[in-house]
């Protein structure tokens, strides 16, 4: 009888000299109260290129991902009676040059015999006169061939700055009517991020606390905020645009990032970390530890993770302890569970 009853008292006792179990002091938290939402990523610049022109397109050398620089030809339209009207001005404008620089010379020989009196006043006056005229001619056909240039520059449309090439639309030898867009580029080294907030919500926010972005798990590096005062009639929403630093990770146009906003003031909550909870039977749970080390599960009801830790909103109270890693609490459990 004195040898069971001792067997049983080492049964019971031997998972107290086990290692302790981690516990957390559950106690309520001052923390600022986030908003998350979601913002596409935008290039600053970007550009839809069009000809304002009707005409088939004669070369198409713009390619979806190609990076092009500054000035590159991308796209022509048959232009091809602009092009001889531009060409039969440059030659206009050597014409004229020539004849000005003629009566440029011829004006200095006159002043040369008038001041020797070879010739009267009147004739240097009709000299001067002819200069004034040929100078006039030349500017008038300078003009005429910066319009006729101009008009050619219609038939073709150019990089106006170094990017990537977004879009082609068409095809070479399609016909390309006015304001129709053939090539679409962006500046990829300049992005920013445009967030929707719902306007019940754009009042709360903090602006002194700078938001947070997120692509992929990886944080971004946040710079200017634009916050627009107006809301929008139709979706009741204020943007928010977040510029990117100069450096910052590249993310490619279009994709979706997590933003997060801080409010206004802070609330008093139980927080509880990650590794304490478990899942069974589709609810939430965690080990809450009593006075003399014993682990027992309770249900509880938690909100959405934030940096590692649940909000507890319904199950626990501040004071209480619990397992600071659930699965070690339910080995733990099993054993206790088993000696008994």
């Amino acid at each position: 009888m004195h040898l069971l009853r001792i067997s049983v008292i080492a049964l019971y006792v031997s998972p107290a000299l086990a290692a302790p179990l981690p516990t957390v002091l559950l106690g309520s938290q001052q923390h600022s109260q986030l908003y998350h939402s979601q913002g596409v990523v935008q290039a600053q610049r970007s550009a839809v290129l069009s000809v304002p022109v009707s005409g088939r397109l004669t070369q198409l050398s713009a390619r979806a991902g190609d990076s092009v620089k500054a000035g590159t030809v991308l796209a022509r339209v048959d232009g091809e009676a602009a092009q001889q009207t531009a060409s039969a001005s440059q030659a206009q404008i050597a014409a004229a040059q020539a004849q000005l620089a003629q009566a440029q010379r011829e004006f200095a020989r006159t002043q040369q015999l008038a001041a020797q009196h070879f010739i009267s006043a009147s004739a240097l006056d009709a000299a001067q006169a002819q200069l004034k005229t040929a100078e006039a001619q030349a500017r008038a056909q300078m003009a005429s061939a910066r319009a006729s240039g101009a008009q050619a520059g219609l038939y073709q449309l150019s990089a106006p700055f170094a990017g990537t090439i977004a879009r082609v639309n068409g095809d070479l030898g399609a016909l390309a009517m006015p304001g129709q867009a053939i090539v679409e580029l962006y500046d990829g080294s300049a992005l920013r991020v445009e967030v929707q907030l719902p306007a019940s919500v754009y009042g709360n926010v903090n602006q002194q606390a700078m938001p947070t972005l997120s692509w992929r798990g990886q944080a971004l590096k946040v710079g200017r905020i634009e916050w627009f005062p107006a809301t929008d009639a139709g979706s009741q929403t204020r943007t928010v645009r977040i510029n990117l630093q100069a450096g910052s990770s590249t993310v490619p146009v279009g994709e979706m990032v997590q933003a997060g906003f801080s409010l206004r003031g802070s609330s008093t909550q139980l927080r509880v970390p990650a590794a304490a909870v478990s899942r069974q039977r589709e609810f939430d749970t965690v080990y809450v530890v009593d006075h003399s080390g014993r682990a027992s599960l309770r249900f509880v009801r938690l909100g959405s993770a934030d940096n590692g830790y649940f909000p507890v909103l319904a199950g626990l109270r501040a004071g209480e302890r619990i397992a600071a890693n659930a699965e070690q609490a339910a080995a733990l459990s099993a054993t206790q569970a088993g000696a008994r």
